[in-house]
């Protein structure tokens, strides 16, 4: 196979400090040595100081971008000019990035592969108003259409992409590191009861599970739950858990580590998961993988990963629903082993780290070579 050398664009930061486990830095090392070529990455600069960073054989471009518009020309300006621009392929993983590389001069002659990894051609409410979903699914879709290949996550978005487009679309769903997210041990301390992982933003709906906390009290005195994450409804939330009386019962714990992450899913009973809308939350698959019992929202993406004996669905707005799975899992510790056990077993099949670069890699480079002849 010809070596094949990647610029993917997106539009949110990679983290200051970056380690070797790193979620976004390990999948580009794996998909760099699968492709035999460099791996560009540009993404705004964040809380980090903007420039080049070698982290051979990936390399990453933080640009400054204090703002949409701003991130948009820093990044075109660093396909065109900088030294990714000798690249044989474009990859976007979101629509502001994807419209960076469609308006750039080196996309006349490189192909570009746009990732779907959300509800974005059709978005709901959970994405806002009006006016902004409509300018969410404009873009979305005209970046489909112009595309020469479309990666998604999961079938249904699968579906949706093919209306759009003629060029190929690749199911390549979310991948999860088993060696890294892993069981632990039986005797193993759980003194957290359930987890919520994902960006405080209304679209992951952690105001329902709040809401059923204190009668998953009632069930099960002294039940602990953890939320990691940060957002910009973190007052919000903040104000809701006084309200409801269960500060003493609820951690707001924010960003940590993928280290952290991993630990703190060790030491919990269940993961609960009631967002809105979802391409396919790797956070889930995560649990999944370290052997949790899984409560999910009853969306498109979430019924294509959680059959009836890895977890349960729910309807996202019914708190009553919620306060009962929570307390019926937890209340029935062998049960909940059990189904981690299928979760994680199910896991291991069907979203193997190796196994989906290997088919993401074969993708890109099928592209690559379409679009050359």
């Amino acid at each position: 196979m010809k070596p094949v050398s990647v610029t993917l664009v997106g539009s949110s930061p990679w983290d200051r400090d970056i380690q070797v486990n790193d979620v976004n830095l390990r999948p580009a090392r794996a998909l760099a040595e699968r492709l035999d070529a460099p791996y560009n990455v540009i993404v705004p600069a964040g809380d980090a100081e903007p420039g080049f960073v070698d982290l051979d054989p990936v390399r990453l471009y933080r640009v400054r971008g204090d703002s949409r518009l701003g991130f948009l020309q820093a990044a075109r300006r660093t396909i065109d000019h900088g030294p990714t621009a000798r690249s044989d392929v474009l990859m976007s993983s979101d629509p502001l990035a994807a419209v960076a590389a469609e308006l750039s001069h080196t996309r006349r002659f490189t192909p570009h592969i746009m990732q779907v990894q959300g509800d974005i051609l059709d978005p709901g409410h959970e994405y806002g108003g009006t006016l902004k979903r409509m300018a969410l699914a404009l873009v979305s879709r005209a970046a489909v259409r112009r595309a020469s290949g479309v990666r998604v996550v999961s079938d249904g978005l699968r579906e949706r992409a093919e209306r759009f487009t003629r060029r190929p679309v690749a199911y390549v769903p979310s991948r999860v590191d088993t060696k890294l997210f892993f069981p632990a041990p039986d005797s193993y301390p759980k003194p957290i009861h359930l987890v919520m992982i994902g960006s405080l933003v209304r679209r992951k709906n952690h105001v329902t599970v709040l809401r059923a906390w204190p009668a998953v009290l009632e069930a099960v005195p002294g039940a602990r739950l953890v939320i990691l994450g940060e957002g910009p409804t973190r007052s919000e939330l903040r104000d809701l858990i006084f309200d409801l009386h269960i500060e003493q019962h609820v951690e707001l714990r924010g960003p940590v580590p993928q280290t952290e992450v991993v630990s703190v899913l060790q030491q919990a009973h269940a993961v609960a998961h009631p967002a809105w809308s979802e391409g396919q939350p790797r956070a889930v698959l995560e649990a999944m993988a370290c052997g949790l019992p899984v409560l999910c929202s009853d969306i498109s993406a979430h019924r294509e990963i959680v059959r009836p004996h890895v977890g349960r669905l729910l309807a996202a707005a019914s708190v009553h629903d919620w306060a009962e799975a929570i307390s019926t899992l937890l209340t029935d510790p062998e049960r909940a082993r059990q189904m981690g056990r299928d979760a994680r077993r199910y896991v291991s099949e069907h979203h193997d780290f190796d196994l989906m670069i290997n088919r993401f890699a074969d993708f890109i480079q099928s592209v690559s070579a379409g679009e050359r002849t």
